[in-house]
């Protein structure tokens, strides 16, 4: 999840097979990765485009305590 946590942190749309490849995780693992992170408002996901980003609120409170 930590993985997944950084590669999204610059709040941008990230593909699934991006996450998926960089990630070195399962189809299974990552879906519930994501699952996971969607359903506790951590992430926005696009499951038309298969794609998801950090919700901006998480996103703010990461980088603000990435620096402490």
């Amino acid at each position: 999840m930590t993985k997944t946590l950084e590669i999204l942190i610059d709040g941008k749309w990230h593909a699934l097979k991006e996450i998926k490849q960089k990630t070195k995780l399962n189809k299974n693992q990552i879906q519930q990765v994501i699952n996971f992170l969607e359903r506790y408002g951590f992430v926005s996901v696009d499951k038309m485009a298969r794609k998801i980003r950090l919700d901006k609120s998480v996103k703010k409170f990461l980088a603000e305590n990435s620096t402490s």
